[in-house]
Formats: structure tokens, C-alpha cells, sequence
């Protein structure tokens, strides 16, 4: 197994030669180490290819946001490249949101499908009330780099994230919810199975918002089942299948 980027900018690819990659999108304030540890989990049966925004790693260097329109776009762009023959898009919080927006434009732009994975979040559309502030969002023992990069994500999403304007995709879509995630609302998985058209699985974990930190698996369950079953080979004590 290799540990490159695919592109310079965006991607970051674990390439184990699979048909199938998982593309893992990171929530506020974080970066690909949430999903550290995930590619030996998942290396018999996907690639996992970590997206990596700006402002964080080995990015440091560079701006924490950009405009969302040219964000989404890029990373549809890129998803596009990878060689790979089925895509899983997974992400948490933030991330989840913009998984769902790059799945988007993929369909969109590219007319390429993927499967997504949605986690710790509600659906669009959103509105700058709706976006928590640092205070509520930030797990416990956050260091200072992490609460201001937390902020800066934040003020990022309720400033750009009203824009999206979501219509129903013929996708799967697959949501996990956690049963003590205080920002998360209960109807929540009711309305991402509204947007869309394919098959819908939810499951609700044990934990609270950041589960995905201590407890992943039921993630690296519908990120990594054996090829052609994809995320929907975990329906077992999901609800609202269709």
C-alpha cells in the first residue's frame, strides 16, 4: 500500500489497487486525521482517499476557506480523476455536508454516481441560524489551534452553506445519527431521505456529536463492505430503508 497524494491539492490517496474508493471528508476544525488508522480497516475491500482542505496539515500554509461554489466544483473535479470504478463519499458534520455537495456536482457536471455517507449532520437547506457556534461544537479538550480552526470552519459554513440549493439526486444515500448528538434535530434523517431518489438507509449509533473520534465502526462498516454491496451492505438496525 501506498500513501500519495492523487493530486497535490485536494486528495490524498491510500492506494491498495481496489475498483472502489472511499472518499472520507473531515468535520469543522479537523482534518484527515480524523480518519487515521482507517486505511488497514479498509484495505481489503476499498482505497481511501482522504480529502484535505485548506488551512490544516500539510496545508497550514494557506487560507482557511474559500468561496463553497469553487470549492465543490474542484472537488467534484478531482473525484472525477480518481481511476477508480465505484465511489463511496463519507463524511462527518461539516464534512458530511460537503460530501452530499460534491456528490452533487459529480452527478451534475459529470453524470458519475456515488454512493454517500452522511454522519453527525442535518440536511440543506441550511441558514446561518442553524450552524452551532464554537462553544457548542467543539469537543471536549480542544486545544487553541483546534477551537480557532473550529471557528474559522464554522463562520465559513454560515456565511457560504445558505447558498446550496438542495434538489433530490438518484443516488444512495445512507445517514447515521448519534442517539446523544444535541446538534444534530430528530428529523433530521427524514429529511436527507427526501433528497433522495435511490435507496435511503439511517442508523442511529451510541455516543454524542464526535462518535465518529471513538467509536467508528458502524463507518467503517458502510465505508468498507465487500465490493458491489457498498455502503448498503449494513442495514441491520438502520431504519427508514426504502
Amino acid at each position: 500500500m501506498t500513501d500519495r497524494p492523487n493530486r497535490p491539492r485536494l486528495l490524498r490517496t491510500h492506494a491498495a489497487g481496489h475498483p472502489r474508493a472511499t472518499v472520507c471528508f473531515h468535520h469543522a476544525g479537523g482534518g484527515t486525521s480524523a480518519y487515521q488508522g482507517w486505511a488497514p480497516a479498509l484495505a481489503a475491500h476499498t482505497d481511501l482517499v482522504l480529502v484535505r482542505l485548506e488551512g490544516r496539515e500539510d496545508r497550514f500554509a494557506e487560507p482557511l476557506t474559500e468561496p463553497l461554489d469553487r470549492l465543490v466544483l474542484e472537488l467534484a473535479r478531482e473525484i472525477d480523476g480518481l481511476p477508480h470504478e465505484e465511489l463511496v463519499l463519507l463524511g462527518h458534520s461539516m464534512g458530511a455536508a460537503l460530501a452530499w455537495m460534491a456528490a452533487d456536482a459529480l452527478w451534475t457536471v459529470y453524470r458519475r454516481r456515488a454512493s454517500v455517507v452522511v454522519s453527525a449532520q442535518a440536511p440543506p437547506p441550511y441558514s446561518p441560524a442553524g450552524i452551532p457556534g464554537p462553544a457548542e461544537a467543539a469537543p471536549e479538550g480542544a486545544d487553541e489551534f483546534h477551537t480557532g480552526t473550529l471557528a474559522a470552519d464554522l463562520a465559513w459554513m454560515a456565511r457560504e452553506f445558505p447558498s446550496f440549493v438542495p434538489r433530490p439526486l438518484p443516488l444512495d444515500l445512507h445517514c447515521v445519527t448519534a442517539a446523544g448528538d444535541h446538534l444534530v434535530p430528530p428529523d433530521a434523517p427524514a429529511g436527507w431521505a427526501a433528497l433522495t431518489t435511490g435507496r435511503f438507509t439511517h442508523r442511529t449509533v451510541d455516543g454524542g456529536h464526535m462518535y465518529l473520534l471513538t467509536g467508528p465502526g458502524p463507518l467503517l462498516a458502510l465505508a468498507g463492505g465487500p465490493p458491489g454491496r457498498s455502503a448498503d451492505s449494513t442495514d441491520e438496525g438502520g431504519s427508514g430503508v426504502r
